[in-house]
């Protein structure tokens, strides 16, 4: 049940980057951390847990996967530059979906996926600027955001909807999934 795809060791690091304090158990490896919080329905909490242990771009993936369902039609040009980063990730793609997210409706998952795509490396200053790289957590911040954002508006069953995507993203934490669209 290990997560290869982690380069975490202990649950206790990813929750570092949440800025939580230290918790019964966090010693433990990120997998069984994870699945504790789901036992004990602290369901939003592994997604944000889930957001920090996944590589940047598998956690984009995963916002991806489950924000393209719910995407209105105001999300599209936000949908497109997350798909074209994941399809070639390349600064390009980055930028383009940095764009998107600041044109795009606000607290939208797919806004808030292709911000994640742009705070996922590289610099998020104006490319005529010095760079300035993104701290670690804020693209995986954001991926688990964009998660819980299209859970929100997935329909009646929040749980369900919400257990659905933690399964995927365990899938891609557990390389049962492809990580190529």
């Amino acid at each position: 049940m290990s997560w290869p795809r982690t380069i975490w060791v202990q649950a206790r690091q990813i929750n570092a980057l949440l800025r939580w304090p230290a918790l019964p158990g966090d010693e433990a490896a990120p997998d069984r951390f994870f699945e504790r919080l789901r036992a004990e329905g602290k369901t939003a909490e592994a997604a944000l847990f889930l957001g920090q242990a996944l590589p940047r771009f598998e956690a984009v993936l995963w916002a991806a996967q489950v924000a393209e369902p719910v995407a209105g039609p105001g999300d599209a040009a936000a949908m497109a530059a997350v798909q074209a980063w994941l399809a070639h990730p390349a600064e390009p793609q980055r930028r383009a979906a940095g764009a998107a997210a600041l044109q795009g409706p606000p607290s939208t998952a797919a806004t808030l996926a292709a911000s994640a795509v742009f705070h996922s490396g590289g610099s998020i200053a104006p490319p005529d600027q010095p760079p300035a790289a993104p701290p670690r957590e804020v693209a995986g911040t954001l991926a688990a955001v964009a998660v819980l954002a299209a859970v929100a508006t997935a329909g009646a069953d929040h749980r369900a909807a919400l257990d659905h995507a933690l399964d995927l993203g365990t899938a891609l934490a557990r390389r049962e999934a492809e990580t190529t669209p």
